[in-house]
């Protein structure tokens, strides 16, 4: 059963992650739909603008539940999740995140990992890995970028969850809507970032990811390594 699905809304591209029974959670095979549905969205030209969001209630619960057990597992997880946030660097196309829930952990990386964010106004997002025992490695690499240092410290020694308002205040997201407009709002947003000349948005987009400081495949790589390292160390207690 396809974890990811795709529909038109005009111009605009809607990606949906569609495992509403585990709460949209990351896995390794979802995040590789995800580059595959990204890819063709690059490669569309009808396509002007993506939208990301989460079927049911939650918009990414992505902690280190997906996994698996197995070090190969683990190791095929955390590729999975650097070829992800590669390709939506690479997408070309101005790209919306829908959070028509929370985003916790991995699925708050991911929706800060998209360009704007219009976020449900009863939704709690933040980096509570600490809690489980372990620390947001791959998430890391993209939020440092985001966040200002001591936003990011303190959701992370604390393991506490961000209201909606706070996280619109400190701008981390653009706005904070009632959940039922949060999907609609998006689109109306990415159409209107698509109504822009493509091949101009295109180069400006592409010359901001790689301006952001490490470049992300790096910062990725670190993290990724560490986390099989956190995730080896949590086996033998």
């Amino acid at each position: 059963m396809a974890e990811i699905s795709v529909e038109r809304c005009g111009r605009v591209s809607v990606l949906t992650l569609r495992r509403p029974e585990h709460g949209n959670r990351l896995t390794a095979p979802l995040a590789r739909e995800l580059v595959a549905a990204l890819a063709a969205a690059r490669d569309d030209r009808g396509v002007g603008a993506c939208v990301l969001t989460g079927a049911g209630d939650m918009f990414c619960l992505g902690d280190w539940r997906g996994a698996g057990a197995s070090e190969a597992a683990r190791e095929d997880y955390a590729r999975a999740l650097i070829e992800m946030d590669s390709a939506m660097a690479r997408l070309g196309k101005p790209l919306i995140a829908a959070v028509n829930g929370d985003a916790h952990a991995g699925g708050f990386a991911t929706a800060l990992a998209c360009d704007l964010a219009i976020v449900a106004d009863d939704a709690t997002l933040g980096l509570p890995e600490a809690a489980s025992g372990l620390f947001p490695f791959i998430a890391l690499a993209i939020v440092k970028d985001v966040l200002p240092k001591a936003v990011l410290f303190d959701l992370i020694y604390r393991a506490r969850l961000m209201p909606a308002a706070e996280a619109c205040a400190l701008r981390i997201v653009s706005e904070a809507v009632p959940r039922s407009a949060v999907l609609e709002r998006a689109i109306e947003i990415a159409e209107q970032a698509a109504s822009h000349r493509p091949e101009i948005v295109a180069l400006g987009r592409d010359l901001y990811y790689r301006l952001r400081g490490v470049p992300p495949e790096i910062a990725l790589e670190d993290a990724h390594e560490a986390l099989l390292a956190a995730l080896a160390a949590t086996d033998r207690n």
